[in-house]
């Protein structure tokens, strides 16, 4: 509206005009009619003042208008983002499970695994039977030097086959002493037996401690 400036003198003058055409019309003209120039004048100012107001009254509502239909425009689409994140997690939570979650699972595991990978095998079928309880000893540990350690383990193993019934409490223990004499009795010959034997005699003894914990169970 750059060209409002111009047309307040031009509407003045017009105002003015009308008001001496209302003084020469006399009596003959209905309604109020200014009854002189200056006041013809004055009231024809009021009158543009009042336009002028109620156009930058009109100007700022409009300014308001737009404010609002702007924020509201950027609401909906601050909106419409967060549904799409929103429907896009939910549907890969469907999908793949939660994150969380599966981290968790994948830890456990991993801990299982870790654990599982350091405790020792059971002895297999060949080396302690099943039916008989017959242990058979690498051959190092059949050296006469361990005998006294083998030989209990052996009778213990033999009768819980026979008897079908777990170690008792004692037997339990007495066997225990007797593999950790074997474990001692290995370290103490660690430099004179042979390497390949000693490492196949120490792997049975650490497998035959699992059996004996399993045969207590």
């Amino acid at each position: 509206m750059r060209y409002a400036p111009l047309l307040f003198p031009i509407l003045i003058l017009l105002a003015a005009q009308n008001a001496r055409a209302q003084l020469g019309l006399g009596a003959s003209n209905i309604g109020y009619h200014a009854s002189t120039v200056v006041e013809g004048e004055g009231n024809a100012m009021s009158s543009v003042t009042r336009s002028r107001g109620q156009y930058q009254l009109d100007q700022s509502q409009a300014a308001i208008n737009n404010a609002q239909a702007r924020s509201m425009e950027i609401k909906n689409r601050v909106d419409l983002a967060k549904s799409f994140f929103e429907a896009r997690s939910i549907n890969k939570e469907a999908r793949f499970g939660d994150y969380d979650e599966r981290k968790k699972t994948n830890t456990q595991k991993t801990l299982m695994r870790y654990g599982q990978e350091g405790r020792p095998t059971r002895l297999t079928s060949s080396e302690l039977d099943p039916v008989t309880g017959q242990i058979t000893w690498p051959i190092a540990l059949e050296a006469p030097s361990f005998g006294s350690y083998t030989k209990p383990i052996d009778e213990a193993f033999v009768k819980r086959a026979e008897t079908r019934a777990r170690f008792t409490y004692d037997t339990y223990q007495s066997v225990t002493k007797n593999c950790k004499g074997l474990s001692d009795e290995l370290k103490a010959q660690v430099k004179t037996m042979n390497q390949q034997e000693w490492t196949q005699a120490k792997s049975f003894v650490n497998r035959l401690r699992r059996e004996i914990r399993d045969a207590a169970s």
